[in-house]
């Protein structure tokens, strides 16, 4: 094993490079897997040098090809070497010129931030890499799950992300939601915006919140995502759109993979593949808990250290919920969330 890694440093020809990938499909020890991590360094900084490599942004990624953009903005169509795990748009790449607007990718830089989901298999799947901020979207239908939306938050808390909450639709018959969102959320120092395709004036303070940050929208299918962004970058042209399903009221997918899109004033946003949840099973009980924040005050008062905050005596929070300090609604979406992803 040691001298594979040993003939992977030294050489870095395309058989290297089958033996690397079978490799990195056994198990591995922690001591393995930071050699591994070495080797990959070691080869970004000899490509970094390199008279024939770039950098390069990932726009979006399809198998095992991906566009990227070069440093004047040129899209470049590229092949992906075996040995890159993963990649998704916003990440920062080193790539390598083959014919004309194309090339291979040959490195991925480490990423500042990583936004995942769960997949078919319930297993971790990335969706947008190096983001500054959250949009996270909602609207009156499909009916707002606010278990779903503090989900976005507790990622956006954990990561240490500005998060923005988004009333889309607000001009329909939202209910209640514009004013518990005013009640519940605002006061946390989430800021809120509404908008509405009918009202352009809401479009600006959107792009307003846009700017200078590389934002991804997350939200349930339907509530549009897809129609903001669209209504944001007129310009372009494959933005995909389409309306809730008049059977289920659940919407339809209309984007099939992540994609980077540059603003006129700065920042980049990502709309994502359909994110309906998150995935926070990686995550113990206490990062859940601080990705709320009206429970920080109260998280280290409990009596038992091990305290999960539902039944256990003497419990801080729970009494903070009891006395008003925290909206009974945040709690039962805690509850639905460490239940789903702590079993």
């Amino acid at each position: 094993m040691i001298k594979l890694y040993k003939e992977i440093q030294k050489s870095l020809n395309l058989r290297n490079y089958r033996l690397f990938k079978i490799m990195s499909k056994r198990r591995v020890n922690k001591q393995q897997s930071a050699r591994i991590k070495k080797i990959q360094a070691n080869y970004r900084s000899s490509t970094e040098t390199s008279e024939t490599s770039l950098p390069g942004l990932v726009l979006t990624r399809f198998s095992r090809h991906a566009e990227i953009e070069d440093n004047a903005g040129n899209r470049i169509h590229c092949s992906i070497r075996p040995n890159i795990d993963s990649l998704v748009a916003g990440d920062r790449v080193i790539w390598q010129p083959e014919g004309i607007r194309q090339g291979v990718i040959v490195s991925r830089f480490p990423r500042d931030s990583m936004l995942g989901r769960p997949d078919k298999r319930g297993e971790f799947k990335p969706v947008a890499a190096n983001i500054t901020q959250i949009m996270a979207v909602v609207a009156a239908k499909p009916a707002l799950s606010w278990a779903l939306l503090d989900s976005y938050i507790v990622m956006a808390e954990s990561l240490k992300l500005r998060i923005c909450i988004i009333l889309n639709k607000f001009d329909l018959d939202c209910g209640t939601i514009r004013e518990d969102l005013e009640t519940f959320y605002q006061p946390l120092g989430y800021p809120l915006l509404f908008t509405s395709k009918e009202d352009p004036q809401t479009y600006l303070q959107l792009k307003e919140a846009l700017n200078h940050h590389v934002s991804v929208f997350v939200g349930q299918s339907g509530v549009g995502k897809s129609s903001l962004i669209a209504g944001i970058l007129p310009h372009e042209v494959n933005i995909q759109t389409a309306e809730i399903s008049l059977n289920t009221e659940l919407g339809c997918h209309t984007t099939s993979n992540s994609r980077l899109y540059h603003l006129p004033d700065g920042g980049a946003l990502i709309d994502s593949p359909g994110v309906r949840e998150l995935g926070l099973w990686h995550m113990p009980l206490s990062e859940i808990v601080d990705g709320y924040r009206e429970f920080q005050p109260f998280s280290n008062q409990c009596k038992f250290r091990n305290c999960n905050h539902q039944d256990t005596p003497d419990c801080a929070i729970i009494s903070a919920v009891k006395s008003g300090h925290i909206s009974a609604r945040r709690y039962e979406s805690f509850i639905k969330i460490t239940n789903q992803f702590l079993k």
